[in-house]
C-alpha cells in the first residue's frame, strides 16, 4: 500500500506538453496537423487546452512523437480529475460564503 504518494499541486493540460514536443521536433501546429491528418483547429485547440486528448488523438500523437499513447491519455485523465476536484472545491467554498 502506497502511503506517501506524490500529488502535484497543479496539473497542466497535455496540450502544453504537445506544444513543447512540437517545438523540439521543429514542427508548427499546422505542419503537425497535416502530418497526422487532423485539422489545424483540432491541434490548436488541444495546444490551447480547449480540446481533450482522446484515444484516437493519443494513438496519432504516439505515432508522430514517439511518446506512448498511454502517456497522453494518463495526462489528460490526471488533468481532468484535477480540474474536477478544483471545481468541486470552489463550489463547496461558494456555498459556505
Amino acid at each position: 500500500m502506497l502511503k506517501n504518494r506524490y500529488k502535484p499541486q497543479v496539473y497542466f493540460h497535455p496540450g502544453e506538453t504537445l506544444a513543447e514536443k512540437l517545438e523540439e521536433m521543429g514542427l508548427s501546429p499546422a505542419e503537425f496537423a497535416e502530418f497526422i491528418d487532423k485539422s489545424f483547429k483540432t491541434i490548436n485547440d488541444v495546444i490551447n487546452g480547449k480540446t481533450a486528448i482522446n484515444q484516437d488523438l493519443a494513438v496519432l500523437f504516439e505515432t508522430a512523437t514517439k511518446i506512448p499513447a498511454h502517456f497522453w491519455l494518463n495526462s489528460q485523465r490526471d488533468y481532468d480529475e484535477f480540474m474536477q476536484k478544483r471545481y468541486k472545491k470552489a463550489m463547496q467554498e461558494a456555498v459556505l460564503i
